[in-house]
């Protein structure tokens, strides 16, 4: 059985799982997870001045 590969919003390359961004909506893979916050923001979000939630 093959899975099925989508492609990542940010970096373009296919993926086998994606998560929502909470700041700007795009689905992403695990590569484009920040580092920087353990929440469901893509690293380009994160690397924007307030973009991380204060929650």
């Amino acid at each position: 059985m093959t899975q099925k590969k989508e492609t990542c919003e940010v970096c373009k390359k296919p993926a086998t799982s994606l998560t929502k961004c909470k700041s700007c909506g795009r689905n992403y893979c695990a590569k484009c997870q920040s580092p920087s916050t353990s929440q469901h923001f893509c690293k380009e979000c994160v690397a924007m001045e307030g973009v991380i939630s204060k929650q």
